[in-house]
């Protein structure tokens, strides 16, 4: 059954449901987002079970934060999942734990993707840029981004070669070094070398940071850049 409803109504206040993950952390989020001043709580849900109860209740919210360890930490389910809130509200992911899955989360339509040590101002800023029609990748120690333009910034072109951007769109689709290594007919030594000197140029240490950057600067664009597009379109700029 789920959890509960608030009861609180104080002005316009984008209004969040919370499901899944322990329920320390569902009653931590909680605790946050009624603190916030701009949202609040308008139902929490244990499983997906009572998450779809909430949604056929027809609980009014504006956005769902869907903690990453639901249908047992399986990606196809919770991305099936996603899909599914997201016909009824933006949906937000809290506590992705892999760089590889930011893409597949987002191609099913969530506009947030949070890493689970965010800090508590990263959440908010998150969840009121989602409101606001704004798509933010906070993966650990990465700065939120908010992914309004579908345009490659000039940022991007200066800073890195065609490869380098070649690469990166693969890397932010979902591959792995060995697989951008075998698509593009490289070494995969090769292909983790130009990882190493884009992480190099553009001061970041993780591959999570130059996810989000692909995000940011516009290299990247959900449900637009399939990885089948990349080389000739790439090879074309050059």
């Amino acid at each position: 059954m789920t959890e509960g409803l608030s009861s609180r109504e104080e002005g316009p206040v984008n209004k969040v449901i919370v499901a899944g993950g322990p329920t320390l952390v569902r009653a931590a989020l909680t605790k946050v987002i009624d603190a916030s001043g701009t949202m609040r709580v308008a139902g929490t849900a244990a499983h997906s079970k009572d998450l779809r109860d909430l949604l056929d209740a027809g609980v009014d919210a504006d956005v769902a934060v869907l903690d990453r360890s639901h249908d047992n930490g399986q990606l196809d389910g919770f991305t099936a999942l996603i899909t599914e809130v997201c016909a009824v509200a933006r949906t937000v992911v809290f506590g992705a734990p892999s760089d590889q899955e930011v893409d597949a989360q987002v191609r099913a339509g969530a506009t947030g993707v949070l890493g689970a040590d965010v800090s508590a101002s990263q959440l908010i800023a998150a969840l009121e840029t989602v409101c606001q029609g704004g798509l933010v990748v906070a993966l650990g120690t990465a700065p939120a981004v908010n992914k309004a333009q579908g345009r490659v910034t000039p940022e991007l072109t200066r800073i890195l070669s065609v490869r380098e951007r070649q690469i990166l769109t693969m890397l932010s689709s979902g591959q792995d070094s060995a697989s951008i290594a075998r698509d593009l007919g490289l070494s995969p030594l090769t292909v983790k070398t130009h990882i190493t000197h884009m992480l190099s140029k553009l001061g970041f240490r993780r591959r999570g940071h130059l996810i989000a950057f692909a995000y940011e600067s516009g290299l990247i664009v959900p449900g637009v850049t399939p990885t089948s597009f990349i080389a000739p379109r790439l090879q074309a700029a050059s």
